[in-house]
């Protein structure tokens, strides 16, 4: 339900408090940071896993966890049309995705399902990886 005039150099924050739930940014241009939170705080909160699963039409973007301002690089735009799905801790951060200068906006979209899931401690959050999503 977001809707913004975007400029080529905005960055947007949004912030999802659904435990699941699906993101469509039509026409990318800038930036968004997406933030992942559970909708009540707990100390359990610190133990859940973000997975998300790229649409196999998603492009136009790359896809990376900011932590304190540090990005480490997720998806790429290629790697979107794969549709696998990604885990990682919700203490990696929130999800920023950059939009890939195009000169037809017209036909990029990209999207995205996701949810936050409980892990065991000591799990490797990537080890959610073939779960969840059909």
């Amino acid at each position: 339900g977001l809707t913004h005039e975007g400029h080529t150099r905005d960055v947007e924050q949004v912030y999802l408090r659904c435990a699941q739930g699906f993101l469509e940014w039509l026409y990318p241009t800038g930036a968004i940071i997406v933030n992942l939170r559970p909708n009540t705080l707990s100390p359990a909160a610190s133990l859940l896993s973000v997975c998300i699963k790229p649409s196999k039409e998603s492009s136009g973007t790359h896809i990376y966890l900011d932590r304190l301002g540090k990005l480490r690089l997720l998806l790429r735009e290629e790697d979107q049309a794969e549709g696998r799905v990604h885990c990682f801790s919700i203490q990696d951060g929130a999800l920023f995705i950059e939009a890939v200068p195009q000169r037809d906006i017209s036909r990029k979209i990209t999207a995205f399902q996701y949810e936050l899931v409980n892990h065991r401690p000591g799990a490797d959050p990537q080890s959610l990886s073939g779960m969840r999503f059909s």
